[in-house]
């Protein structure tokens, strides 16, 4: 072989090394409109499942469909329920799928949760169970049923608030294993009015240890404006714990959220604040706490890199007067020693003033401008210093559709973290990837350049399915289709 010709091998296949990555696409199907959203349940024995809603809440009104390996539609069918009542979720395991219902039994008075296992043919199982009831008075019908199972997925836990007897907000844990044997069932008093009380967060780990994040206004006089709590369940002593996020700092939190770490045994609460005083100083926060026992282990409150605030300041943020009100957290992600690493992005709305005519005579009206800027990425250690921050910039932005094809989707593999992104939010523009190495080394290159076709994800519907390969909804020439990328 000559020199020449083993140099043109060498240069075709160094950028596959580099970005090494296959996609494969379904086939497209015809769409009403872009707004028929989706949600990706799961893959499992080379099957594919998916919801199909006509809006976001995905409670009524629900189509399930299954695809094959090569992402070809095979089963499509209205989500059989069991009764008459509003689904709060379909969770897939190994050999069958869980529908979760909410209905008011006449009977008792009471708003019940049950369950019916249907098989991957979408045939039931065995009879439908009720797993936990609240009464009907006490029962909040805005409030969502957070129902989520562990990353092994041998649990899964239920999580509500109800009324108290004092019209207070009454937290609720319930947990089982996939035979729907019930683990544990308990409350918490959180004396407080139930419509102050948010949920920012809630999950369980692979031992059964339960969490949640609670905030609710500080009373008056106080320094900051919300008190930030964490509530956890840990089997071993039988007992739910109460901790307080702030602590003794001074400081006010912007957005903050938590992930359990099952290989290190640990759970990391982190998220981005501005220092209190005259000087409001863009900083983060980072709590991390022994699983098992809740012990605090790492506590930690800095200023951002100075990098990090010229970023800020180039982006056309006040530097000497700003905070991170606009960033919100969009995952956080566990690091193998215990720390973990925050993906935030900037959102805003702005209106918009535009004048039409109709018969000839101007009329003026606004319209909403959804907005998605610059992604922060913040990797804290385990001890809670900073390894790295860097703020990637980006601006995406579209009206009226409440910025569906915007936003990025992140995919975690054991050496790199994937973003993935529209280049310019419209079905007809190029497909971005950003890689992101865990000692700081960024880099960007396309992905799918629409020469011929066009193609856009749909970044709030995807799964992560394995350690290197994620389920993507995408529209592709105007129609619905599904990707899975492998990298």
């Amino acid at each position: 072989m000559s020199k020449f010709k083993l140099l043109c091998i060498l240069f075709l296949l160094f950028p596959y090394t580099q970005w090494a990555q296959q996609i494969d696409m379904g086939n497209p199907q015809k769409i009403k409109n872009k707004t028929y959203y989706s949600q990706v349940i799961g893959e499992q024995n080379g099957n594919v499942f998916l919801l199909r809603c006509k809006n976001q809440l995905f409670n009524s009104e629900l189509t399930i469909e299954k695809y094959k390996s090569n992402l070809a539609l095979e089963l499509s069918i209205p989500l059989p329920l069991p009764v008459n009542g509003l689904v709060e979720r379909v969770l897939l395991f190994e050999d069958k799928l869980l529908v979760f219902v909410s209905a008011k039994n006449e009977s008792t008075q009471t708003i019940d949760v049950l369950v019916q296992a249907i098989d991957f043919n979408f045939k039931p199982l065995q009879n439908t169970k009720i797993i936990c009831s609240i009464p009907a008075s006490k029962f909040l019908p805005k409030r969502t049923i957070q129902i989520k199972p562990n990353a092994n997925k041998s649990l899964f836990g239920v999580m509500l608030l109800s009324l108290g007897q004092s019209e207070e907000a009454v937290l609720h844990f319930y947990q089982y294993d996939i035979a729907l044997n019930q683990k544990f069932g308990k409350q918490f008093m959180l004396s407080e009015a139930e419509p102050n009380v948010f949920i920012s967060a809630f999950d369980l780990s692979n031992n059964g240890e339960t969490f949640a994040l609670v905030d609710y206004p500080e009373k008056q006089n106080a320094t900051n404006t919300r008190k930030y709590f964490m509530y956890g369940y840990f089997p071993s002593t039988d007992k739910v714990l109460e901790f307080n996020i702030l602590g003794k700092d001074s400081f006010v939190l912007e957005d903050l959220g938590f992930c359990l770490n099952n290989f290190n045994q640990s759970i990391a609460v982190s998220g981005l604040c501005t220092s209190s005083g005259n000087s409001s100083i863009p900083s983060y926060f980072f709590r991390s706490y022994a699983l098992k026992s809740g012990q605090l282990l790492q506590s930690n409150f800095a200023p951002l890199e100075e990098q990090f605030l010229r970023q800020l300041a180039n982006a056309g943020i006040n530097r000497m007067n700003t905070d991170l009100n606009d960033f919100y957290i969009r995952k956080i992600l566990p690091r193998s020693d215990g720390g973990c690493i925050l993906l935030t992005e900037k959102f805003y709305q702005t209106r918009q003033n535009y004048t039409y005519y109709v018969n000839n005579y101007p009329q003026t009206s606004s319209r909403i401008i959804y907005n998605f800027d610059e992604i922060g990425v913040i990797n804290i250690q385990a001890n809670g210093g900073l390894q790295f921050s860097e703020l990637i910039k980006k601006h995406q932005s579209a009206a009226s559709d409440g910025g569906y094809l915007l936003s990025f989707l992140p995919i975690v593999t054991n050496d790199q973290i994937y973003l993935l992104l529209n280049d310019e939010g419209t079905d007809k523009t190029e497909l971005n990837l950003q890689s992101i190495s865990y000692d700081g080394k960024f880099d960007k290159h396309i992905l799918l350049k629409n020469a011929s076709s066009s193609c856009a994800i749909i970044p709030s519907e995807y799964k992560q399915i394995s350690s290197n390969s994620a389920i993507i909804c995408a529209i592709r020439d105007k129609r619905f289709t599904l990707m899975r990328i492998t990298f």
